[in-house]
């Protein structure tokens, strides 16, 4: 029975893969036949069918094989960068060459019957059409991760040689191939063709549209091949030493989420005062520094400028379209995970201010959750106390900062930011002002710790 179900789940993985090469493909023919130029990573390989037709070469010379024989030199180029560090196992991107390839000829043969476009909007209309088919392809081959695709190879390759992310080394790579087609097309048409303004719509737009497709479909994908999302999976290598205590240990750790201007650092500062604990805050930055590797200076520019959905997604999207690394946002979260949950590990009581830390520590039976909220008034006029700031500019600055944090939030925990059901306790601090609501939170909490049966804190005892 179980051999069955490990050749049923096998199958699942390779048909999704086979789909996701099969869309890129189509893909792949769309854009090309709009003339428009394709992706950076094909758009050698469109140059070089281009030279071939225009030479009356035979039929063999098509657009999938011209594909494969770039592919091949892309791998030739990743043993001559990594060298040592070229592993066999790598070599399986020539079947994934070879595949991809005959998979381009099948789709040329099935859109044949299309008509070539006649005009610059139709042949816009291609290319957009081939967009979201790369961007479906690429998540649908990504999901199994049986094996990548060369010019993935490449990226990785150039990545892990050169220091850079990812997402610099993809720009790299993208780059020199639009550089080299471009140059292979002027000596011999002399003139643009194969690589044009599509080349560029296509590097700017696959990765984006694909992060939009991901959002509603990436779960349940992942779940049919039965694989965990690699922002998890890392979560789990970085954490997982750190479990929750299921004895509940009497101690507490207070997370506390918060509205911009609502005064929810000031309160939880002085609750942790009150009840003599740590209050962890600033210092989280120092400690997942250490856990990424990323500079302090990039962790406290991450903390203080989080990304807007749309920025994050074009920002981002090279990071989307790999199995491997992840992108700077997604290392400071598993970071300040793994940190945070090493910290529930130990034996203090603490205060924790904000970084998803109600969500990482839902399940710990030691976790008192807590939102702090007021209505807009009172948090503008003390954004303007507090940083000197005119009504317009804390009122643009509270709007963009609740917004910022709830697609932060929501991004990484696929939850509602501040949705009361996920908290202990809801506290209006602008009808109750600071000191009173430091008074309510440790009133609940004597209350909540007489309903457990602890006294973790003297400050706690009725």
């Amino acid at each position: 029975m179980k051999k069955t179900l490990n050749a049923g789940l096998w199958a699942r993985r390779v048909l999704v893969y086979l789909a996701g090469l099969f869309c890129m493909a189509m893909g792949v023919v769309f854009s090309a036949r709009s003339g428009l130029g394709v992706s950076p990573v094909g758009s050698l390989a469109n140059v070089l069918y281009l030279i071939a037709r225009d030479l009356s070469l035979p039929e063999f010379v098509n657009l999938g094989n011209c594909t494969t024989g770039v592919y091949c030199l892309y791998i030739l180029a990743e043993l001559l960068i990594l060298r040592r560090d070229f592993k066999p196992r790598m070599l399986l991107q020539l079947l994934a060459s070879l595949l991809f390839g005959q998979l381009v000829n099948i789709a040329t043969a099935l859109m044949r019957p299309l008509p070539d476009p006649g005009s610059y909007p139709v042949q816009m209309l291609y290319l957009l059409c081939s967009i979201p088919l790369v961007a479906v392809g690429v998540m649908l081959y990504l999901a199994p991760n049986i094996m990548p695709t060369p010019g993935d190879g490449m990226s990785l390759a150039i990545s892990q040689k050169s220091g850079l992310s990812l997402g610099a080394a993809k720009t790299v790579f993208d780059c020199s191939m639009v550089v080299i087609s471009t140059a292979v097309s002027l000596l011999y048409f002399r003139r643009l063709m194969g690589v044009r303004e599509g080349t560029v719509i296509c590097a700017l737009f696959v990765g984006f549209v694909m992060r939009q497709i991901q959002k509603p479909c990436q779960k349940p994908l992942l779940a049919f091949v039965q694989r965990q999302d690699k922002v998890q999976l890392a979560v789990q290598a970085a954490a997982g030493g750190y479990g929750v205590d299921s004895r509940g240990k009497p101690r507490i750790i207070v997370a506390i989420g918060r509205e911009f201007g609502a005064g929810g650092y000031e309160i939880g500062r002085l609750l942790a005062e009150k009840l003599g604990i740590t209050f962890y805050d600033r210092q989280l930055n120092v400690m997942a520094a250490e856990q990424s590797g990323l500079p302090l200076e990039k962790v406290e520019e991450l903390e203080r400028h989080m990304e807007r959905e749309l920025v994050y997604d074009f920002k981002n999207a090279a990071y989307a379209m790999t199995n491997g690394e992840l992108s700077p946002e997604e290392r400071l979260f598993v970071a300040q995970t793994a940190v945070i949950r090493k910290i529930a590990a130990g034996d203090e009581s603490c205060v924790i201010m904000g970084r998803c830390a109600d969500w990482v520590l839902y399940d710990d039976p030691n976790c008192f959750r807590i939102f702090i909220h007021a209505v807009p008034k009172a948090r503008i006029d003390r954004t303007m106390a507090q940083y000197g700031l005119d009504r317009q500019e804390a009122e643009r600055q509270m709007k963009n900062t609740d917004l910022s944090r709830s697609q932060h939030y929501k991004r990484f925990t696929g939850r509602q930011y501040g949705k009361q059901e996920y908290y202990h306790l809801s506290v209006d601090s602008s009808m109750l002002g600071t000191a009173a609501s430091v008074e309510l939170i440790v009133a609940a909490l004597k209350m909540w710790c007489r309903v457990r049966g602890t006294r973790p804190l003297s400050a706690l005892e009725p």
